[in-house]
């Protein structure tokens, strides 16, 4: 959405990242603005989805699953992980933007029977946002944030005390909407308008309440023992059992294309500067696990795709990346398989894989969290990962083979591995055994559509387990700064302008090899 920049305080506020009151669109004092919960909401459904894709992904992927490809350089700190107030910045501007929208819409809805939908919605996003500010950065401006010139200096809250607040939204949030489903003459009810993720997919209110819960879910699975949550349940509305799926209209037309879309509007492309992993692909090509049919419907090239360990550039030399990159799967922009992770210019984006959901189940259930049996929730997230994978770009699994069958594939690929307990969960015989392989189909599962989600699940868990430093051992590269025994960063700094403008609210003392998030091993 385009905002308006304040004119006045402009040395103080366009510093000011933490409240980003400088992006609002509601106090401009010099020009008329206006704006409605109607247009705000649905932007700031994309903008979070795309906060995810083209923000958050690409961070988690360099990290856990892609590695440089031969005839490039300038890898920097992507390789060194030798972090700066510099790196990745824009995870934290990129989340503060649209959590300022979002605050928007609940100040305009807050009290307004018309608008619970919207007011809830809003909630479940901001939670949303929000943990993937602390699950990056632990310590942040939440309570006293989003306030603008009222205060530019926000402090820190701690990320334990943020987490226990949105588990809390989140039943606020499903609290609104059945308050809304109970009085529906009186209720601006969501369409494909303003509703671009669930509209067209069904009871679109009933998905935005299994998103609240599996994001609560998430919250207290991944806080374990750290946080003493107010409530514990969750609703009887379950968990999500379908993809978080947004697409406000993508198309063939400059400006307008799919983020997922490798190609430009001419069918160009430039050869990419990222190959698969080596530690990636043994859980493809028989080193760790067969995975024949994934692995065919996520690389350019497949039974034998070029890989490299992250952080080679010379000893062996590593293959050059393809074209448009070494994951569309087709010959051109023209001739493609429409399936995968870059279905069409016209695909949706993914906010939360319905993969995602069984995986935090499984878990939950081996922890006591819910009640329930882990291992059909284990072959479930299994499932879900082939569903996804081999829809197509309207979001429809095809009707002919070889896309048409990911159940029947599911259970084959749990055959062609039923001596791995990572793979055939019976086999799994201890709680930390479960764990392992709950959290490695979940590495597999969100490979580079949620590779956020992945670093933050290998930080806290230790899996996918590393047992070494050769290529099939460690996802960590070879030039590596880390002082940790695995090699890995455990976070990212904060960013610089919050020292310039900031500086006493920040916390001090933060070591990216060293300082852990909350939850963190």
């Amino acid at each position: 959405m385009k905002k308006l920049v304040y004119l006045i305080a402009t040395v103080f506020i366009l510093g000011n990242i933490s409240c980003k009151k400088y992006l609002d669109i509601n106090d401009d004092p010099n020009r008329f603005t206006s704006s409605t919960p109607e247009l705000v909401l649905p932007q700031a459904i994309v903008a979070a989805t795309l906060l995810t894709t083209n923000t958050y992904d690409p961070y988690g992927s360099d990290l856990m699953y892609r590695a440089n490809a031969g005839g490039f350089s300038g890898f920097g700190t992507v390789i060194s992980y030798d972090y700066t107030t510099s790196s990745f910045t824009g995870l934290w501007t990129g989340a503060y933007d649209n959590l300022n929208d979002l605050k928007y819409v609940k100040d305009q809805t807050a009290g307004k029977t018309k608008y619970v939908y919207f007011n809830a919605a809003a909630r479940i996003l901001t939670a949303y946002t929000t943990q993937l500010l602390v699950d990056a950065y632990n310590d942040v401006p939440y309570s006293d944030g989003l306030k603008g010139a009222v205060n530019i200096s926000p402090k820190y809250d701690k990320g334990t005390d943020i987490y226990k607040d949105l588990a809390a939204q989140c039943d606020t949030a499903i609290t609104l909407i059945n308050s809304g489903l109970a009085n529906t003459l009186n209720v601006l009810p969501f369409t494909a308008a303003t509703d671009p993720m669930f509209s067209q997919a069904g009871p679109n209110m009933l998905f935005w309440k299994q998103l609240a819960n599996t994001i609560k879910l998430r919250l207290i699975v991944r806080a374990g023992s750290k946080v003493t949550f107010n409530n514990t349940n969750f609703s009887a509305d379950g968990f999500l059992a379908t993809d978080a799926i947004t697409n406000p209209g993508y198309t063939k037309t400059t400006g307008k294309l799919s983020p997922y879309w490798p190609w430009t509007i001419t069918n160009t492309g430039s050869t990419s500067s990222r190959l698969p992993s080596t530690f990636w692909m043994s859980y493809y090509n028989g080193v760790k696990l067969t995975d024949d049919k994934r692995g065919a419907v996520t690389f350019r090239v497949w039974p034998n795709p070029p890989t490299n360990q992250l952080g080679n550039e010379t000893n062996p030399n590593p293959p050059n990346g393809q074209t448009p990159n070494a994951f569309f799967k087709g010959t051109s922009a023209l001739i493609w398989d429409k399936v995968g992770i870059q279905k069409g210019f016209d695909a949706g984006i993914v906010l939360m894989l319905a993969a995602e959901s069984y995986f935090l189940q499984a878990e939950a259930m081996v922890r006591g969290i819910i009640p329930g049996d882990p291992t059909t929730a284990f072959n479930k997230g299994i499932e879900a990962s082939f569903t996804y994978l081999y829809k197509d770009n309207t979001n429809t699994l095809p009707t002919v083979a070889p896309y048409n069958a990911p159940a029947a594939d599911a259970t084959a690929y749990r055959t062609a591995n039923a001596t791995k307990y990572i793979a055939n969960f019976a086999l799994a015989l201890t709680t930390e055994q479960k764990i392992e392989a709950i959290i490695t189909q979940k590495y597999l599962a969100l490979a580079m559509i949620a590779s956020h989600e992945s670093f933050n699940e290998y930080r806290r868990t230790g899996y996918p387990k590393v047992t070494g430093t050769l290529p099939t051992e460690t996802m960590a590269s070879t030039v590596s700064l880390s002082t940790r025994p695995d090699k890995m960063p455990t976070r990212v700094l904060y960013p610089l302008n919050e020292f310039n403008t900031n500086q006493s609210n920040v916390p001090t003392g933060i070591e990216k090899f060293s300082s852990l998030i909350f939850w963190a091993k």
